[in-house]
């Protein structure tokens, strides 16, 4: 049996799209075995919907690298117990895609490196900002050149903490991709590539300041805020409350904030805003994940 632990994910943190992504500390733990024959999935999380036939997200990440080794498939027993919200913009497929990778390559005789392992899980979810973070944990930069991809990964100091704010609505990333425009402004393009560049030498250098300038954007969150009903409200009482940089992670509707203290009366802060406004969202300070993806065999 294997045993693996892979933290949720934020990614674009702002300017960085599909480039910047960073593991924070909620997890999805999974258990897979091989079996005789058949698949059985078993969720530990009543609160999730998961699929219990071969349209599971965990079974297709393993087909897709035992297709790409050759490898002859059997049964499989998934057991899956996640905290990380489904289609919230955390990262939750990123985490099945690397938790199904990782155990099929053990499982096949590891016959594939992790950074094999990363371009096959960046293939296909499509781009690696989540993936990277999952599998390798911490700060990551990302991106794919021609037939590999290349992540760098930073460790982050655990005074480094990260507000996770998330609606009780969800939206689809493929729902939410659909907005964004196929052209954009050359100026656009300069400014994210300025204010990206920005972020990650703030992030690295624990330069608050330079943090809430860099995560400014123009490629993706003034198209999707449509989707997030009060979202430029939510940007501006983060700040008031001590945010050094707000964004909204991934392809939304979560919100995210990054912290360098204050984190109890931040919170406190942002539940007593959701309760005055009657929204039903909550907060949770979560710390940085430097370590990535844990695998064990039992």
């Amino acid at each position: 049996m294997i045993k693996l632990r892979v933290p949720a994910t934020s990614a674009n943190m702002g300017a960085g799209f599909d480039t910047l992504g960073v593991a924070v500390g909620l997890y999805n733990r999974m258990m897979i075995e091989e079996i005789p024959e058949g698949l059985e999935v078993i969720n530990k999380n009543t609160q999730s919907f998961i699929p219990q036939d071969t349209s599971n997200l965990i079974y297709r990440a393993m087909a897709e690298l035992f297709d790409y080794v050759g490898y002859e498939q059997k049964g499989y027993r998934i057991t899956q117990d996640s905290q990380i919200p489904m289609t919230r913009g955390l990262g939750s497929s990123s985490a099945c895609i690397i938790g199904g990778m990782l155990a099929a390559n053990i499982i096949s005789g590891r016959q594939l490196s992790y950074q094999e392992i990363i371009h096959l899980a960046a293939t296909m979810e499509g781009h690696p900002d989540n993936v990277g973070p999952a599998l390798f944990g911490g700060f990551c930069v990302s991106l794919m050149d021609d037939d590999k991809t290349i992540i760098k990964s930073t460790k982050l100091k655990s005074h480094i903490k990260f507000a996770v704010i998330i609606p009780d609505f969800f939206v689809a990333t493929k729902k939410s991709r659909g907005v964004l425009p196929l052209k954009i402004d050359f100026k656009d393009a300069v400014f994210n590539v300025g204010h990206a560049s920005m972020f990650q030498a703030a992030m690295l250098t624990c330069d608050m300041k330079a943090l809430e300038i860099g995560v400014k954007d123009k490629l993706h969150q003034q198209y999707r805020k449509s989707y997030v009903d009060g979202m430029e409200d939510i940007f501006e009482k983060t700040y008031h409350l001590g945010s050094h940089a707000t964004y909204l992670s991934g392809s939304g509707p979560t919100i995210l904030s990054i912290l360098d203290g204050n984190y109890d009366e931040f919170k406190a802060g942002m539940e007593e805003y959701f309760k005055t406004n009657g929204l039903e969202w909550k907060c949770m300070i979560l710390p940085i994940d430097n370590v990535g993806a844990v695998v064990s065999e039992i």
